[in-house]
């Protein structure tokens, strides 16, 4: 339970407060491209400019495709880490015992999302959390059987967390969050299975959460929890059900 309550700690504090480029990956073809501009050169040089990366920082992104607005154009979702800024930050400051501990903790994770039709990009959307780890993006009909919702996965120290956008007015918005395991290589770990039903009060499906154990797993070097994801094995016992609010846009659960 002290990794969960640490974890959180963490996560509030931080969501209130490479070569050149590497690892560019695109999980489709991309299509609809400017004559003068492919669409992954305007998505670096956004990136850039947006995040004010000096030609000397090395960062990586990822590039996603996938519908996401119901107009029938392929949208992107577009993840960058800046782990080499976090670490230097650090070294700067000398604090790098202290940070370390902490896993690096702060805002080094973004998102952007990349509209198919206009090709307009969103401002950084920041996933405060451990840069060691970088975001995993997945995508699940959720809202409406019309188009996918964005599922981002994050790492604070040993803890990892899921959190669900949906696309309005072309801006992803976060309708949810929850915790995917915690204390991982300890003898406290915890881990929760994720499913979706029909929806109670709105089409949209209902969010369940099923409390589970989680694959035992050796720690050989701290920053090892980052690449790690356990095997997690629902125990079948509902620990909540949250329902979507159309008119606040977000998931809710009863007491």
């Amino acid at each position: 339970m002290k990794y969960l309550y640490l974890s959180l700690l963490f996560l509030c504090l931080f969501s209130c407060a490479e070569d050149h480029v590497q690892n560019k990956t695109l999980d489709k073809p991309l299509s609809e491209v400017k004559k003068s501009q492919t669409v992954e050169e305007m998505i670096v040089r956004h990136i850039e400019g947006s995040l004010t990366i000096p030609a000397t920082e090395k960062y990586t992104y990822k590039i996603y495709s996938e519908e996401l607005n119901g107009d029938d154009s392929l949208d992107y979702i577009v993840t960058v880490n800046r782990l080499d800024f976090a670490l230097n930050k650090a070294i700067e400051k000398g604090n790098t015992a202290q940070r370390a501990a902490m896993g690096y903790i702060g805002k080094y994770n973004f998102i952007f999302y990349m509209d198919g039709t206009s090709k307009k990009i969103t401002q950084s959307i920041p996933v405060p959390s451990s840069p060691h780890g970088k975001l995993e993006v997945s995508f699940e009909n959720i809202k409406t059987e019309s188009y996918k919702d964005i599922i981002v996965d994050f790492r604070i120290r040993n803890s990892k967390f899921r959190r669900y956008f949906s696309v309005v007015d072309k801006i992803p918005m976060q309708t949810f969050e929850t915790l995917i395991f915690d204390g991982l290589g300890t003898k406290e770990s915890i881990g929760y299975h994720i499913e979706y039903g029909p929806g109670s009060y709105s089409l949209s499906k209902d969010i369940l959460v099923y409390k589970a154990v989680i694959e035992a797993v050796k720690i050989k070097s701290p920053n090892d929890v980052y690449g790690i994801n356990p095997n997690i094995y629902s125990i079948k016992k509902l620990e909540r059900l949250w329902f979507f609010n159309d008119y606040k846009n977000k998931y809710f659960t009863q007491k």
